[in-house]
């Protein structure tokens, strides 16, 4: 009986499956990028997402170590422009364990 007692107190997240991200893209080895090339890659992202109705991504953009003068250039622009669409609905910093400040976490709602 006391056995039965331990398992049913084992606490658990029953959303812990909901809050991760359904898929993501990666910004590493893609080379030089061009802010259009940036916008081309997630708009064709973003359109097999709305494709298999996916509601939260995560973008891995990197942290800006490598980027000239050690500053983000990618992370910034990419969280105003997924904030200028019409069905992204969030867009934050992903979790430490996903990558933390060099991933953005994105809520789309179609």
């Amino acid at each position: 009986m006391s056995k039965f007692k331990k398992e049913k107190n084992k606490k658990t997240n029953k959303y812990d499956n909901l809050t991760k991200p359904q898929e993501e893209f990666d910004f590493h080895d893609r080379g030089v990028l061009t802010m259009d090339d940036v916008k081309d890659l997630v708009n064709e992202f973003l359109d097999e997402c709305k494709r298999r109705n996916l509601t939260k991504v995560l973008f891995i953009t990197g942290k800006g170590l490598h980027s000239r003068h050690g500053m983000p250039v990618i992370k910034p622009f990419l969280k105003k422009y997924l904030l200028s669409k019409s069905f992204v609905v969030r867009v934050y910093e992903g979790r430490f364990d996903r990558g933390g400040e060099g991933t953005l976490e994105v809520v789309l709602e179609y």
